[in-house]
């Protein structure tokens, strides 16, 4: 079996493109799995799900900025945070507006539901009994400091043996990085622009 997983596209339909086009020259693959942040921040957020709800055996989960999008919550820094240092108010209005367009479009192209009702995670046994679990940042969540290069190899192990996965992907960091080994010994290397 193979699978393309992709994260972080944030409404970016020309890198999304470009990267499908890279799939299909290699072959292409037996499903796609999307992990979160779909649309938000990007110029064309209901191209991007156009072209992601039309990809043959498709698999969502949600990032924190899909859920910023369907639920209101948002990024630091806070109304409360920006009371309290002025120089934090030019941000808040950005964040704001950028978000409110971004549910703006999508609530009327239809997707608004839709977007909100991605899950959390993915969980898939492989062919082979592999137990793979898909998230955005972590297990059990969508945001935070996500599993990426700077996370202790203790932590990692720790995070794996409770997160019931012998494969666990994410995303959030933007970031190619991958570690690898037994639960208990986490070994590790960075990539730039590698596929596996």
């Amino acid at each position: 079996m193979r699978a393309a997983l992709l994260s972080d596209i944030h409404g970016n339909s020309i890198a999304l493109n470009a990267v499908l086009a890279d799939i299909a020259s290699h072959g292409g693959v037996d499903a796609y799995w999307i992990l979160g942040d779909l649309v938000a921040l990007g110029p064309e957020p209901v191209r991007t799900l156009e072209i992601l709800s039309a990809l043959p055996n498709a698999r969502f989960i949600r990032g924190n900025t899909d859920r910023y999008v369907c639920n209101g919550d948002r990024p630091s820094p806070s109304i409360e945070e920006a009371r309290g240092n002025s120089h934090l108010l030019e941000a808040l209005v950005e964040i704001a507006n950028t978000f409110a367009w971004t549910q703006g479009m999508i609530t009327a192209r239809g997707w608004l539901r839709w977007l909100g009702e991605l899950p959390l995670e993915m969980r898939v046994t492989l062919p082979d009994g592999t137990r793979f679990l898909g998230v955005h940042a972590s297990p059990g969540q969508d945001d935070g400091p996500g599993i990426g290069p700077n996370r202790d190899a203790t932590d990692i192990a720790g995070i794996l043996r409770d997160s019931q996965a012998d494969l666990l992907c994410v995303g959030h960091t933007h970031r190619p990085w991958c570690a690898y080994g037994r639960r208990d010994r986490i070994r590790r290397w960075q990539h730039v622009g590698v596929r596996h």
